[in-house]
């Protein structure tokens, strides 16, 4: 299925069965809903399209809902010419997506680690972007208060250390079980997830390795975050852990405009309270 073939196939219903769109030597599933101005959602880690279903029909309601699985992620097979496993590869990747909907700039939103890959492409090609809002930009780059970085330093490896002691034992499942327990605060919480959260996150399980062993993605300052010249909201939980908190601060800071402090919540917010996460993501939009 080529570029030009995604275009209409949404509708007031709900989001379709996945398509295929070519991008840079990969087919991407993808699924829409709604028509108008395009708003295309980027998952972040251990995920796919099908986290956004929800919101999909929300927002669909208003627009034109778009989600795709990123390269890698999915129960696609990967091709064996691809480009490594990375954020410059993903931000490619969302440049090309966007080019091949043809629909003029769209807003886009990202959550965690599809966050860096969105301020890249922001930065690189601001005419395709019409606005983003990120939830908890996953790369430290722009963090420099030695206190904040110190902080940070400690909760990563708090966080990430048993997942990476999983991954180097091959229990990949393990791996995202302690990533989501992780994110979200407390031991059992991916149990805790209904069976079809679980499934996406497990479907994805095979992405772990090339997520923690990736090139270093692209070093974006807090001069190059100031200097954006698309409209970004950057929001974060106020009871979201350094690993997050620390590095969507930061982001704040550098970029100029309103951002958001998420009363009660933490990195999971996105999945956990689908409705208000797109209210705050239309109000950005209308705001725009």
């Amino acid at each position: 299925m080529t570029a030009a073939s995604l275009a209409g196939h949404g509708g007031p219903d709900g989001a379709q069965a996945p398509r295929f769109m070519e991008v840079n030597g990969a087919r991407l599933a993808c699924v829409e809903q709604g028509q108008g101005t395009p708003v295309v959602f980027l998952h972040g880690a251990a995920s796919d399209h099908r986290m956004w279903d929800r919101h999909l029909a929300i927002v669909g309601e208003r627009h034109r809902a778009i989600a795709y699985s990123q390269r890698y992620f999915g129960t696609g097979a990967w091709g064996s010419s691809w480009p490594p496993f990375g954020v410059q590869t993903h931000a490619d990747d969302l440049v090309a997506f966007l080019r091949g909907l043809g629909a003029g700039p769209a807003h886009v939103v990202a959550w965690s680690y599809a966050g860096h890959a969105v301020l890249t492409a922001a930065l690189t090609h601001p005419e395709l972007i019409r606005s983003a809002f990120i939830h908890e930009p996953g790369v430290p780059s722009y963090v420099t208060d030695p206190a904040e970085l110190s902080a940070l330093r400690d909760d990563l490896n708090a966080m990430f250390g048993p997942v990476f002691g999983a991954v180097e034992r091959g229990e990949l499942q393990e791996a995202v079980r302690l990533l989501l327990d992780g994110s979200g605060q407390r031991e059992g919480y991916f149990a805790a997830q209904p069976a079809e959260r679980q499934t996406v996150n497990l479907d994805n399980a095979r992405t772990m390795p090339l997520l923690l062993s990736q090139p270093q993605p692209p070093a974006i300052t807090c001069a190059d975050l100031a200097s954006l010249k698309v409209p970004v909201t950057i929001a974060h939980g106020e009871l979201s852990r350094p690993t997050f908190g620390v590095v969507s601060r930061a982001a704040a800071r550098c970029i100029p405009g309103q951002h958001l402090v998420v009363p009660g919540a933490t990195h999971m917010w996105p999945e956990e309270d689908a409705g208000a996460f797109c209210a705050a993501v239309l109000r950005f939009i209308e705001a725009v």
